[in-house]
């Protein structure tokens, strides 16, 4: 009896040993979906390794591409996240696995006698219900990389329009340096004048308040640019001397705008990971309410066997089974649950689908917005101030307009190309987020 007590034993542990997907092979299928940047730190060595190659990438003006870069590998949130992917491969795992079965051992004595059992109880019904598990696991493990997929593009749009942001901030910060100059050298201009007789205490009070403000503006532009830097250095996942990269001088292009918005929802709906996510979670909640109703009546049948013995008699083998029988719980309460959260996902899967062909007209409105704006800041707002002080300029020689008049000028001239900034940073914003409502784009990601 104890011999077959173990091969029944050794048998049930080789039926449930079944091989399943790896971690490894779902995170491949991540980085198909979406970059092959992507790098999940399980070690101290891979972090290691990681931190050299941040370094490495920051020892260099930071461009766009990079900074991606750098969140893909670096970005602790979106480590945690990969961390999901471990943890619905791990319950996989599980789901092919059957309970471990019970063994048990009493020795008893009394009058004399000593009785021993042994004794193994086996969950029966696991044998039918691990590829209906198995089913369900894997369905979920899907759900979870498409989940884990949209949450990396979303971080790729938010790490670009940071960069974006910095970028901007950084632009807008050295152009007002060079106006602020401007404002000190008419300053002192002024004084000199007023001191000679030349210019009223009225309009030299003027342009000391002009540039008060003008040093009050620089000083809210540091404070932006340091805003801005350290929210892309969250993002990166930057701390210490890391922090210390500079920016790469690119111009800020408007590129070329998507002219109407034609397929745009479709390609969305085919393409967003969300999208796939949501059918995924349908697809689970329907399985398990398939097998809901197929273990409400018998989702638990055991079966013993038990090999008893006395001192000087023969040993005495029993076998039994234990149904449960349905008076009370006719599994009606599980049916019911499941059924709820099914029509619950169904309704969810709709509510994505009407979101996303949403995202896809607002993000493309705004971005032509965005464009049209950018092009008249620069086209025809810049020009036009710049025709403007040119013109006081040959007045001021003239000496029909004075240095305040100059000043003033000036000043517009500089916030018009300030503004054309902010509108090209604007415009790349909004293509950061069409390009994610849209399901990804070839710039590092899918």
């Amino acid at each position: 009896m104890k011999q077959k007590i173990i091969y029944s034993f050794v048998a049930l542990i080789a039926f449930s040993g079944c091989s399943t997907i790896s971690q490894n092979e779902v995170f491949n299928a991540l980085r198909e979906e979406t970059s092959k940047n992507l790098q999940w730190i399980k070690t101290p060595q891979e972090a290691e390794i990681v931190k050299k190659n941040v370094n490495d990438l920051l020892s260099q003006p930071l461009n766009q591409e990079n900074a991606v870069h750098i969140t893909l590998i670096n970005n602790r949130s979106l480590q945690q996240m990969y961390e999901e992917i471990g943890l619905s491969q791990s319950e996989l795992v599980q789901a092919g696995l059957m309970s471990n079965p019970l063994l048990g051992y009493t020795i008893g004595r009394g009058g004399g006698v000593t009785k021993s059992t042994l004794s193994l109880d086996v969950a029966l019904l696991d044998v039918l219900w691990i590829p209906l598990r198995r089913d369900l696991a894997g369905v979920a493990l899907e759900e979870t990389r498409f989940r884990v997929g949209d949450e990396v593009l979303r971080t790729v749009r938010e790490v670009k329009k940071a960069y974006i942001d910095a970028q901007v901030a950084q632009k807008k910060l050295a152009l007002y340096e060079g106006l602020l100059k401007s404002h000190e050298a008419s300053i002192q201009l002024a004084i000199r004048q007023h001191t000679a007789g030349n210019l009223s205490k009225r309009n030299l009070l003027k342009m000391q308040d002009t540039y008060a403000r003008a040093r009050l503006e620089a000083i809210e532009l540091n404070r932006k640019n340091a805003m801005a830097r350290e929210t892309l250095n969250r993002i990166l996942g930057l701390y210490g001397d890391q922090t210390n990269y500079t920016l790469e001088e690119t111009p800020l292009a408007l590129g070329i705008a998507i002219s109407d918005d034609k397929g745009l929802e479709t390609r969305a709906i085919k393409n967003r990971l969300d999208m796939n996510a949501a059918i995924k979670a349908v697809d689970y909640a329907a399985r398990d309410a398939g097998y809901t109703q197929k273990t409400r009546l018998l989702s638990e049948i055991e079966f013993s066997a038990e090999s008893e013995k006395e001192t000087d008699s023969q040993g005495f083998n029993s076998f039994g089974i234990k149904i449960p029988l349905p008076i009370f719980d006719f599994g009606q309460g599980r049916v019911g649950k499941a059924q709820a959260l099914y029509n619950q996902k169904v309704h969810r899967l709709y509510e994505v689908a009407v979101n996303i062909r949403s995202q896809v007209r607002e993000s493309y409105a705004e971005s032509r917005y965005a464009y049209d704006k950018a092009v008249e800041t620069n086209e025809v707002i810049v020009p036009v101030n710049q025709e403007i002080l040119e013109e006081t300029k040959l007045f001021y020689n003239g000496m029909l307009d004075g240095v305040y008049e100059l000043l003033e000028d000036h000043r517009r001239y500089g916030e018009a190309k300030m503004e054309a900034i902010s509108a090209f940073g604007e415009y790349q914003k909004a293509q950061s987020d069409l390009e994610y409502v849209l399901g990804g784009t070839d710039n590092g990601t899918k």
